[in-house]
C-alpha cells in the first residue's frame, strides 16, 4: 500500500491511532508507541521523505512534521 502525502500540514492532528492506520495503513509501527513514522516517498538518488506522528497519552495525534533525508 503506497501512502499518500497529506495536502495540508494539520490534516491529522487530533486523529486517534485508528483513524491514522485507516488513513495510512499500519506500516512499520508499534501500536503502543507515542511516535510513529511513515516514508512518504523515495526518491531514485536516495532521497527519502518521512512523516513522523506525535501521540498523546490517549493516543491522539499531538504533533507531526517531515524531514527529508538522504
Amino acid at each position: 500500500m503506497e501512502n499518500s502525502i497529506p495536502d495540508k500540514k494539520e490534516e491529522f492532528i487530533g486523529l486517534s491511532k485508528k483513524e491514522i492506520i485507516q488513513k495510512m495503513g499500519e506500516g512499520f509501527n508499534f501500536y503502543p508507541d507515542k511516535e510513529w513514522s511513515y516514508v512518504l516517498k523515495k526518491y531514485w538518488y536516495g532521497k527519502t521523505k518521512i512523516l513522523f506522528l506525535e501521540f498523546d497519552h490517549n493516543d491522539i495525534v499531538t504533533g507531526q512534521y517531515t524531514i527529508s533525508k538522504f
